[in-house]
């Protein structure tokens, strides 16, 4: 429920304006703005579903956690689909791995080496439905090639960059209806 009201906010925040102003707003600058939220609003969902860095809890194989949606609980022992990505951020490279288990719960968590260590116990030992090759590279369970993971990290930079002008793109399209 959380991220489809999120979605539907997103796309108003690029819909709405230019129907609202009409044509003059495609020859405005606004249209950076529309830009700018198809382009971070992913960003901000993606940050409102990962677990609070202290608030991640393993007991008997099961992950609690807290989000800014809410409480996730996640059972490392019925793992469903084990996913993982990189993104470069002033730290350096950040590792999401998201899981989620037979029985519906889902969380994202910022993994570092214990994290990835654990997730990977998990998958070896109980298995899982789906494992990414992304995820299968990233928690150390099959050998990464070193240009397969640059390529992966510039090709999730460049979707984050055609976002903007995707984005302004349709709200200038909208806006000449």
């Amino acid at each position: 429920m959380f991220f489809s009201v999120g979605w539907a906010v997103l796309l108003a925040a690029v819909v709405v304006p230019p129907l609202v102003v009409g044509p003059a707003f495609a020859r405005s600058g606004a249209l950076i703005a529309s830009g700018l939220v198809a382009a971070l609003g992913p960003a901000v969902l993606l940050e409102a579903a990962t677990a609070r860095r202290r608030s991640v809890r393993v007991a008997g194989g099961v992950v609690r956690a807290r989000t800014w949606s809410g409480e996730r609980e996640v059972d490392l022992r019925d793992l469903a689909i084990v996913r993982a990505w990189e993104a470069i951020s002033r730290d350096g490279a950040r590792t999401f791995v998201s899981l989620a288990d037979r029985s519906g719960g889902w969380v994202v968590l910022l993994a570092d080496g214990g994290r990835r260590q654990l997730i990977a116990d998990a998958v070896r030992r109980h298995g899982a439905g789906y494992v990414s090759p992304w995820a299968l590279g990233l928690l150390g369970l099959e050998p990464t090639r070193w240009y397969a993971a640059g390529g992966r990290v510039l090709g999730l930079l460049f979707v984050f960059v055609a976002l903007l002008p995707a984005g302004m793109l349709l709200a200038a399209a909208v806006a000449q209806r």
